[in-house]
């Protein structure tokens, strides 16, 4: 064998044990993946329902990872701890994974809203004790933002009433002042409350 043909085999044969080493070495991939939630189902899993309004956003650092700890004024209670309820704190301090502090790297995780101070909001979280990346249900299905009092979720859809007066997302959207004591209603009623 010369040593061109000799080199080649090396090369091929390192070739052949890097791409197997490849294939059978374990990946790793980082992804938010969750399942699509109908509104009735979001109404449902929820443990905290309330309109408020974003006071600060923060960076706090937890073990090795980044959260983001966003204050809220609350306007308006309509579920807290599965009880419809007008009366709960005046703030609530919400934490998602990702985000900036000092100390640890910063981290992105996709899916999650982003908030901006002043701007005011409507979640459905799974309540205080929430573990999870995002308190909110259905990691972001159980936020919407209002824009020129049209309420929208990241995706798009506008909270509105149906023919029949009950909430609902659609398209176009309605104020507030219409859906609030509909979903407030709508709540009641998935609770078995009159």
């Amino acid at each position: 064998m010369t040593p061109s043909a000799r080199r080649l085999s090396r090369a091929s044969a390192w070739l052949a044990a890097t791409l197997l080493f490849a294939l059978l070495w374990p990946s790793t991939g980082h992804a938010t993946a969750y399942a699509a939630l109908s509104f009735e189902e979001r109404l449902e899993l929820a443990v905290d329902v309330f309109v408020g309004r974003v006071r600060s956003v923060d960076g706090e650092r937890r073990g090795d990872d980044p959260w983001t700890l966003v204050s809220l004024e609350v306007e308006a209670w309509l579920l807290r701890d599965e009880v419809p309820t007008e009366v709960g704190p005046f703030e609530v301090t919400l934490a998602f994974l990702g985000g900036q502090a000092a100390g640890v790297a910063p981290r992105q995780v996709a899916g999650l809203p982003t908030f901006t101070v002043g701007e005011r909001v409507l979640v459905a979280t799974y309540g205080d004790e929430s573990v999870a990346a995002s308190p909110l249900v259905g990691v972001s299905q159980g936020f919407w933002r209002d824009d020129d009092d049209v309420w929208r979720d990241d995706a798009g859809e506008a909270l509105a009433l149906d023919a029949a007066g009950r909430p609902h997302l659609s398209g176009a959207g309605d104020p507030l002042a219409l859906w609030l004591p509909a979903l407030a209603e709508r709540l009641r009623e998935l609770r078995g409350e009159p």
